[in-house]
């Protein structure tokens, strides 16, 4: 082998690397520009005691992420027992002795 085929053989060796320490780059920067813009949920639960006047109950979900959060269904379980969908009805007939 002469010094001009070493020379080609380690070029084309280090082409390829390259290529492929771009393609693992570029697979690793669209993986983390994914995750970047996930939604972050946070569910607060309000149940004032102790305050004089009127009280307002509820909850509240907050979209703390940079992504669009969607919500594809709920659910209103207490105890164990299901009452269907999270929606005025079912709070409704949840909140009747």
């Amino acid at each position: 082998m002469s010094a001009t085929t070493v020379t080609a053989i380690c070029g084309v060796v280090i082409a390829v690397a390259s290529l492929g320490v771009s393609a693992y780059v570029a697979w690793a920067t669209r993986q983390h520009n994914r995750l970047l813009v996930r939604p972050l949920l946070e569910l607060t639960i309000t149940f004032p005691t102790g305050t004089t006047g009127p009280t307002t109950a509820g909850l509240r979900l907050t979209n703390f992420g940079l992504g669009p959060a969607r919500i594809i269904s709920t659910q209103l379980a207490v105890d164990g027992e299901q009452f269907g969908e999270f929606n005025k009805d079912n709070a409704d007939r949840l909140r009747k002795p």
